[in-house]
């Protein structure tokens, strides 16, 4: 007897050791790290007795779908950082088979605990086993089920072991509620996710206009380049576009189910702006705008705006021709054959060859203009050259020169030769106001010179239009009546046919003379009141004057000259 009570001291010692070991093993793994429960073996985590116990359980069962679920919902943002979530169900298995082997052990426990002559088995609580990834990005709770009557989860008990394990972030509510109302054992439940990261965009600027530029030569169907039209000039107009500028868009880091870091890969820089002179961001930030008419360079990382564009040399194949929206500014000479148009002014320190240079603004030559009868000034302002020969000038404000020789010069205002020689030989000039010079026509040459004086100078060109065609409308109807008078007396066939064509001729000929003339006469008439003024030191012949619709034939020389037209419409030739 009393060694059958003593045997039921030992066996009852036995089982409490046992009892108080895995008790402690149970805390041991709950508390265990996320790298300890995966890389540790079970045997390490387990005492021999509990493996001995443990080989003798059933086997676990896969109950793992093929598919595993998603932890994160679908998403179509290419920025978001997903996670590999392939490893991270890798990771739950091991845990869910290293959790389900401890509950094998407690019910093992429990089963050998019955067999002995306690009276009353020990009650074993449900006990909850949490494990987090490796990357900290999710979190699940295993709970081994009680045992002889041993008290079942509860919520409290879940979120004193998240709270032990420092969970903070992403705990999943519905999940630790469902386990306790609907007392979920062996089987691991996802009751935290992280944040997922997500990259940023780095800024990005899309040029409106070229960097670095290179000349580009064009071919034509002979395969010859044409050097003239290389286009490098890159105007721009006040308030244009020169850049589109992508802000970055920034990264955002993704935090863990202890609350940490989770870093995104791409943080999203902002790109420098490469703004210059004359340049500013608009309110978003997103354009780069011009504040001022000019042309577009990029220097040093930057876009500038020049509303004077300065070309430092000549005008040749190097350049090609300018179409610039604004002033120019050319240090060196034009050659022939090339041409320049700017809205505003164009300032040429050197000397012109047979270019063609057009501005709405002041054209300025330091030097002159040698057209060789292809050159060609054109202004809506004024026009300052030191001298111009064999060229064509048209202004719409004074024309001033040293010397101007054989060339055609329009000024809606005046002309201005007293500087320097101040000599106009032969050409034609029409002037608005006046022409003033210190020599008008040459003693050796002798050759015309044409000086007008018009208010409206497409009158004087209208005038000798009409006046040519009046002369061709002439010669024209003399031959009509020559024929007519043939056929009157002819005997030819279709003499009738004939005679009534020439007769439609000669009516439609003497209509158009009669509206030529008509013409010439309004013409005469809004000129009749023309005044103007012609001054010279010196005055050679020839020079044919003319001021509206009077016109004078100088032959002789005269000195200190002034020419007007007296109340009579008479050209007088008086003394300044």
């Amino acid at each position: 007897m009393k060694e059958k009570n003593r045997k039921g001291l030992f066996g009852l010692f036995q089982n409490k050791r046992h009892s108080s070991q895995y008790s402690e093993e149970v805390k041991n793994f709950s508390a265990v790290s996320p790298e300890e429960a995966v890389k540790e073996p079970l045997e390490e985590s387990l005492t021999s007795e509990t493996d001995q116990i443990s080989s003798s359980a059933e086997p676990l069962k896969d109950d793992e779908p093929s598919v595993s679920p998603s932890i994160w919902e679908p998403s179509d943002d290419p920025l978001l950082i997903r996670i590999n979530e392939d490893i991270l169900h890798i990771e739950c298995h091991q845990f869910t088979t290293k959790s389900s082997s401890l509950s094998n052990v407690f019910k093992r426990t429990t089963s050998v605990s019955q067999e002995g002559e306690v009276s009353d088995p020990i009650p074993k609580d449900a006990q909850p086993q949490l494990y987090i990834s490796k990357d900290g990005m999710a979190a699940w709770i295993y709970v081994i089920p009680p045992f002889n009557n041993g008290r079942d989860i509860s919520e409290k008990d879940l979120r004193a072991i998240i709270s032990q394990n420092r969970v903070k972030t992403g705990i999943l509510e519905d999940a630790l509620k469902s386990i306790s109302n609907d007392l979920i054992y062996d089987q691991s439940v996802l009751v935290a996710k992280g944040t997922l990261a997500r990259n940023g965009v780095d800024g990005s600027i899309k040029d409106y206009y070229k960097r670095v530029l290179h000349l580009e030569f064009e071919e034509d169907e002979k395969g010859s380049v044409d050097y003239k039209h290389l286009n490098n000039i890159q105007s721009v107009k006040e308030n244009g576009t020169i850049c589109e500028i992508t802000r970055a868009v920034p990264g955002q880091n993704g935090i863990t189910v202890t609350g940490g870091q989770y870093p995104c890969t791409i943080k999203g820089s902002e790109i420098p702006v490469p703004a210059g002179r004359n340049t500013v961001l608009n309110k978003e930030g997103t354009l780069l705008i011009s504040q001022k008419t000019g042309h577009v360079t990029f220097v040093n990382g930057k876009f500038h705006v020049d509303p004077i564009l300065k070309i430092n040399g000549n005008i040749d194949n190097s350049t090609g021709n300018l179409d610039y929206d604004g002033d120019i500014f050319i240090t060196g000479d034009v050659r022939n054959g090339f041409s320049i148009k700017a809205t505003g002014s164009i300032n040429i320190r050197g000397s012109v060859e047979g270019a063609v240079i057009t501005a709405s603004g002041p054209i300025t030559i330091a030097s002159g203009m040698s057209g060789n009868g292809k050159g060609v000034l054109t202004s809506d302002s004024h026009i300052k050259c030191r001298y111009l020969e064999h060229c064509t000038v048209s202004a719409g404000g004074n024309v001033y020169a040293e010397s101007i020789i054989n060339s055609k010069v329009e000024s809606g205002q005046d002309i201005v030769v007293t500087s320097g020689i101040g000599a106009i030989i032969g050409g034609t000039l029409l002037a608005s106001n006046s022409i003033n010079a210190r020599i008008i026509g040459s003693k050796v040459r002798r050759q015309l010179t044409e000086l007008t004086i018009a208010s409206t100078p497409k009158f004087v060109e209208e005038t000798e239009k009409l006046t040519r065609e009046l002369e061709q409308l002439h010669y024209n109807i003399s031959e009509v009546k020559k024929n007519i008078n043939y056929l009157e007396t002819s005997q030819r066939t279709d003499r009738e046919q004939l005679l009534e064509r020439l007769r439609q001729a000669e009516e439609y000929l003497s209509m158009r003379n009669q509206g030529i003339n008509n013409r010439l006469e309004e013409i005469a008439a809004d000129t009749a009141t023309q005044s103007g003024l012609i001054q010279c030191q010196l005055l050679l012949p020839v020079v044919r004057i003319r001021i509206g619709a009077s016109v004078l034939l100088v032959q002789e020389e005269y000195s200190k000259s002034m020419i007007y037209k007296n109340s009579e419409g008479e050209i007088v030739i008086g003394n300044n």
